[in-house]
């Protein structure tokens, strides 16, 4: 008589199995095409956090503005549950042994891609740097995360550390929310609303108010706003005011400080792009531009830097090769020079990419290749030996 499997057997086996894994993938292919076709009305940013994005628990693919009615799980999800599977049926449950180590050392080599995309998404910052030949700079602005930035003033000056309320803290507001950001270290809190992810400041006869605009589909070319509205410790409501970032147009990283008094004390307000720190100084020597005869068609950029650290060290960036140093990565992103610049400054702009994981996708396809490499000659070996074997004649 045969008994059932306990009910953790029973689970083992699920989360093991080949079932579970072909679906997942089945899953992961059919959220990638929609995820492209939606990328076409949405944008690239947009498309992405919605799909892909480890806040995304559940999505509802669109296609040419119309619901699909289609409730999917979040991609980061799929890929997650893709790695337990592929833990414990590619490696724990797996066969081992010499004639399986190249299966084992592939599968791993899977594993660690997946994990890479995960550190990715978790850890990495991604910002640009823009450089006029002779400046530097020691930090990126992010292409699309705002931050609220609070400091104490004295003189006009700032005094002591800045406070950020990061992506973290403004993530999935709407024009319609209202949230509190506190501030554990200042006299005071700040009730965010109406927030808009596009919008242009403007005065109306005596006051201000933020028009929104369409949001656009290249995120970082959206300049978000809000309003705010102080608040003391013991529950009074101080004063409102607005904030925005610079449409990029204008050039401008922030607008002038909001001052407030708090207590005796002031302090300065901005909405900006995050902040991201290098710790090296980049200083821009020369940036070259060429394109194709007769045209503004850009054939190549490039660009001459000095990385100051400890010492000053020339390196060369070009569209196809960046510059990975201090675990940041600057890729030749964008440049006015040559034909188009008439006369004005020449400058440069990097990609600035901060991820742990940057080289895990390179080094696990070595890893795959090596894998099925000793597969392959596992297999050969042991298909020679037999064929051996079946050609010796019988003894009588």
């Amino acid at each position: 008589m045969m008994t059932r499997p306990s009910f953790l057997v029973s689970l083992w086996k699920f989360f093991s199995g080949y079932g579970l894994a072909t679906f997942l993938l089945v899953l992961l292919g059919v959220e990638t095409w929609l995820a492209t076709l939606e990328m076409v009305d949405a944008g690239l940013l947009a498309t992405l956090q919605k799909y892909f994005h480890w806040s995304s628990w559940y999505l509802i693919p669109y296609y040419n503005g119309k619901s699909m009615i289609l409730p999917l799980p979040g991609g980061y999800w799929v890929c997650a549950l893709l790695l337990v599977n592929m833990v414990l049926g590619g490696l724990i449950r797996a066969r081992k042994g010499w004639k399986t180590a190249g299966v084992l050392l592939a599968h791993f080599s899977i594993v660690f891609m997946v994990a890479a995309g995960g550190v990715a998404q978790l850890f990495e910052k991604r910002g640009v740097m823009f450089l006029i030949e002779g400046e530097q700079a020691d930090y990126a602005v992010s292409l699309t995360d705002p931050t609220i930035e609070v400091m104490e003033l004295k003189d006009g000056k700032p005094l002591g550390e800045v406070h950020v309320a990061g992506e973290s803290a403004l993530r999935g507001l709407s024009s319609e929310d209202q949230r509190v950001i506190h501030f554990e270290d200042l006299p005071f809190d700040l009730e965010v609303g109406g927030w808009q992810k596009n919008a242009m400041v403007r005065k109306e006869g005596d006051q201000w108010t933020l028009k929104p605009l369409p949001v656009q589909i290249e995120g970082e070319m959206n300049a978000p706003g809000c309003g705010v509205r102080v608040i003391s410790r013991d529950g009074k409501v101080g004063e409102s005011f607005l904030l925005a970032v610079p449409p990029v147009s204008t050039g401008e990283e922030h607008y002038p400080l909001r001052q407030i008094e708090v207590d005796g004390r002031t302090f300065g307000i901005r909405l900006v792009k995050e902040t991201i720190p290098v710790p090296y100084t980049v200083k821009l020597e020369d940036a070259v531009a060429e394109y194709y005869p007769n045209s503004m068609r850009p054939k190549s950029f490039s660009s001459s830097i000095e990385r100051i650290g400890e010492r000053a060290v020339p390196v060369e960036i070009s569209m196809n090769e960046p510059m990975r140093f201090g675990g940041f990565t600057f890729f030749q992103r964008t440049m006015s020079s040559g034909p188009q610049t008439q006369g004005g400054p020449e400058f440069s702009g990097f990609e600035v990419v901060s991820n742990p994981a940057d080289k895990w996708p390179e080094w696990s396809l070595y890893m795959v290749t090596l894998g099925l490499f000793i597969h392959f000659v596992t297999k050969l070996v042991t298909s020679i030996k037999g064929a051996s074997r079946r050609r010796q004649p019988k003894q009588a």
